[in-house]
């Protein structure tokens, strides 16, 4: 065996690595997740939709998803991907987006298919929740007017709660961070990411 065939026969075996990796990163994410819903769900909130955020979805069965036309990292659909819910209660009626983020080395804003050489390094990267809660007490909420309007305030992601008018209805919209690191376990999940939603849901 050359020295090119035990190079490639070394990455395969890294290759198996991170995909035993990346199991348990989905395996932990899926849970985190559940136990988010569950809890949103006890609140009388439904889950509306979820997307790869990253990535095209891919084509359908009979389309073969390889040709040049598409990326391979496509296959990645994991890598970014946001779930929606929305529940109303006594009026008022609120949204949570969640967006978990793997890798916030992930480099979007290159041309053409992503190109992971030019991501910042893994150390220095991290794995995150990224946290969108939407409120109002419209009584048919416009979100899309809502977040028009949000998406064009500079400091919108600070954490704080940021107020906009739709007509004569009062949108407030807070956005954050938490790095999965932080969410070891139950305690810390319910401490940083539940309450937080619930404290949101009930206007504290």
């Amino acid at each position: 065996m050359n020295e090119k065939n035990v190079d490639l026969a070394g990455a395969l075996a890294d290759v198996r690595r991170a995909y035993r990796l990346l199991h348990a990163y989905h395996r932990r994410l899926c849970d985190l997740l559940q136990l988010t819903d569950e809890f949103l769900a006890e609140r009388g909130f439904e889950f509306d939709r979820w997307a790869p955020i990253n990535v095209a979805r891919l084509p359908q069965s009979t389309k073969p998803f390889f040709r040049p036309e598409h990326w391979a990292w496509d296959l990645t659909p994991a890598y970014q991907v946001e779930c929606v819910w929305q529940g109303s209660s006594n009026g008022t009626h609120c949204k949570v987006h969640i967006h978990a983020i793997a890798d916030t080395g992930y480099n979007g804003s290159c041309d053409g298919e992503p190109d992971a050489t030019s991501f910042k390094s893994a150390e220095t990267a991290a794995s995150e929740l990224r946290i969108g809660l939407h409120r109002t007490r419209a009584k048919k909420p416009d979100w899309s007017s809502a977040w028009s309007q949000l998406s064009r305030t500079a400091n919108r992601k600070n954490g704080a709660e940021h107020k906009v008018r739709v007509g004569g209805d009062e949108y407030a919209y807070r956005y954050f961070d938490l790095n999965l690191a932080a969410l070891g376990d139950e305690g810390a999940i319910k401490e940083k990411l539940l309450l937080s939603l619930d404290r949101w849901r009930l206007g504290a």
